[in-house]
């Protein structure tokens, strides 16, 4: 089994996606033609998506409000995410773990807090404590 999407609402669908495709490779965008929605689709075909707030899916659903997400990425790639966060306006904060594994969070424009870590959650053998 695999995530194959999650979907964050935010106040202006457009600004958003060109803020996701700068920080997240991706394959292509798809765009709902109503403008209320689009989507980056990741080259293993699952997509994060941005929902216009208020906008409702399927049975109802709706996208995350001021939700976490965190994104893997290797070692050697950190200091280049730290960058590319700050270029696009935004403030990197960092976070080590104890298994030494690297953290750079930042908040986008709706206040979701985005995650680019160096580990995963295999990697964790006890309960986290981050205080």
């Amino acid at each position: 089994m695999r995530l194959v999407e999650s979907h964050i609402e935010v106040a202006d669908v457009q600004k958003s996606l060109d803020l996701y495709a700068k920080l997240l490779p991706h394959n292509k965008i798809l765009r709902w033609a109503d403008g209320n929605a689009g989507a980056l689709v990741f080259d293993d075909g699952s997509a994060f998506g941005c929902w216009k707030k208020g906008t409702r899916g399927i049975h109802n659903g709706q996208g995350g409000e001021h939700l976490h997400f965190a994104f893997q990425i290797k070692p050697e790639e950190y200091d280049h995410y730290v960058e590319l966060i700050a270029s696009c306006g935004l403030e990197p904060l960092e976070f080590v773990w104890e298994t030494g594994h690297k953290s750079v969070y930042f908040f986008d424009y709706d206040g979701h807090q985005g995650e680019f870590i160096t580990g995963d959650w295999l990697a964790l053998n006890k309960p986290l404590d981050t205080e």
